[in-house]
């Protein structure tokens, strides 16, 4: 009768500890899944942002917006982003503060973006976007030559 027991309760712990591990695994997912889509927002707001400095062109309101807007999307990107996405953003602040004037060069500054992008990529997706490193895709910009 004894063994009984002690079958019956090894079976409801062995249950127990199953669902605790399930439970754990799939919060732990979930955490990541929410981090990521932050990541994601912050690093959409970002490319707006490099977006609307590229296109104020010569009007001081709008490139004084842009600059403000890319300042407080930098300051939130360095409390979510990973080491690789923050390497290449001090980059394109050196890039930045080089060109103050906006005679930049805009090779240099796709190459940067280009860089932001692929850790971008990987540090959200790792498995999807290695067949973009291996293949050296070149990820497309738009940026007006009246800056």
């Amino acid at each position: 009768m004894t063994e009984d027991w002690i079958i019956i309760l090894t079976g409801v712990v062995a249950v127990a500890v199953a669902i605790c591990v399930v439970y754990l695994y799939t919060s732990g997912r979930e955490r990541k899944l929410i981090r990521d889509r932050h990541k994601l927002k912050v690093y959409q707001e970002f490319f707006h942002a490099v977006t609307d400095l590229n296109t104020a062109g010569s009007d001081p309101d709008r490139l004084m917006r842009a600059k403000m807007r890319l300042a407080y999307i930098l300051d939130t990107m360095n409390l979510v982003a990973g080491p690789g996405v923050l390497k290449s953003m001090n980059d394109f602040l050196d890039f930045l503060n080089e060109c103050v004037d906006g005679d930049g060069d805009v090779l240099k500054e796709l190459n940067i973006l280009n860089a932001v992008v692929r850790d971008m990529r990987n540090e959200l997706d790792r498995k999807g976007s290695h067949g973009l490193d291996e293949s050296e895709f070149r990820f497309r910009f738009f940026i007006p030559k009246n800056r």
